[in-house]
């Protein structure tokens, strides 16, 4: 990557990757604890995403919204996988596990090519996506107790 709005940009792409999948999972379930809980993440989200896209557009660059072409491959997909009866425990592990790979992401880009300012913005950010791999362990926690 050639620059540091490369960098942030790839992790913008990331959020709104994340959004997509969120959204996709939201729209199967109905009203409950749930499905609130994943808007809560979801919210988040979107937060990060607008942080992410005004620093880059306050410092110089250009914000490149939305998730790409991979992105929207992987959103036909969950959507795909989604129709029929939507499985609370498959959710979550598809969840879990895309939140761990993208912040795993995220983070080593952040460490190899970013400032230390830039990467400032970017803590917050990454210590809220830790408390959602958390709280999506605890609701897996949750929901298999009560199995």
């Amino acid at each position: 990557m050639n620059n540091s709005f490369e960098v942030l940009n790839k992790i913008l792409q990331g959020e709104h990757m994340a959004i997509l999948q969120y959204q996709a999972y939201i729209d199967e379930l109905t009203e409950g604890p749930l499905r609130n809980h994943l808007i809560a993440i979801l919210t988040d989200h979107k937060e990060h995403a607008t942080r992410i896209s005004y620093y880059i557009q306050t410092n110089g660059g250009k914000a490149e919204e939305g998730a790409g072409l991979v992105g929207i491959m992987a959103d036909w997909k969950t959507r795909l996988s989604n129709m029929g009866e939507a499985v609370p425990m498959e959710i979550l592990e598809r969840l879990y596990d895309g939140e761990d790979k993208g912040l795993a992401r995220a983070v080593q880009y952040s460490e190899h090519y970013l400032s230390s300012a830039e990467k400032e913005v970017l803590d917050p950010i990454f210590s809220d996506e830790h408390d959602h791999l958390k709280q999506l362990q605890d609701l897996r926690e949750g929901l298999y107790s009560n199995l």
